[in-house]
């Protein structure tokens, strides 16, 4: 009888542990202040390292925002012109763990 049980329990967690896929909503900060230059848009698919926001610097545009996971940009919470200082929220991705 526990043996059945335990096959029973492996072979659902086989089953649907594929299945089970949790997401999470990490916000993404500024490393950098400045100026906003550019901004990635709502929907846009990132991977891990892929530049969120640059501003405006003395030698150009730099990456003020990298994404630290790979997946979808949720919600963008700033706009090119405006200024934004160290540890602004700047997006946010919808990862999938």
């Amino acid at each position: 009888m526990m043996r059945k049980m335990k096959w029973f329990l492996l072979s659902v967690l086989v089953a649907f542990g594929g299945v089970i896929v949790q997401a999470a909503d990490l916000e993404q900060s500024s490393v950098l202040q400045g100026k906003v230059l550019t901004v990635v848009q709502p929907g846009a698919v990132v991977k891990e390292g892929d530049v969120i926001a640059s501003v405006d610097s003395l030698v150009g545009a730099v990456p003020a925002v990298r994404a630290s996971a790979d997946g979808v940009v949720k919600e963008v919470l700033i706009h090119p012109g405006d200024t934004i200082e160290k540890q602004t929220v700047v997006a946010v991705i919808e990862t999938k763990e």
